[in-house]
């Protein structure tokens, strides 16, 4: 489960507040257990309209459920 935050095309890193971007919460696959912060952040980004950035904020791995 990743949870991330939608940053618009065309939106600088000065040009929001974190409290006013839209938030997310997805179930990604990945082939290796234990993917890197690249790979999670381009599987984010595949997913989100071209020229979005995504902020993530939480990563649970299977298995780490509380």
């Amino acid at each position: 489960m990743i949870r991330y935050s939608i940053i618009p095309p065309g939106v600088g890193p000065d040009d929001y507040e974190p409290a006013d971007l839209e938030q997310c919460e997805e179930v990604f696959v990945f082939p290796n257990p234990g993917p890197d912060l690249g790979t999670i952040h381009a599987a984010v980004l595949g997913r989100l309209t071209p020229g979005s950035g995504a902020a993530i904020l939480e990563m649970r791995l299977k298995g780490d459920e509380d």
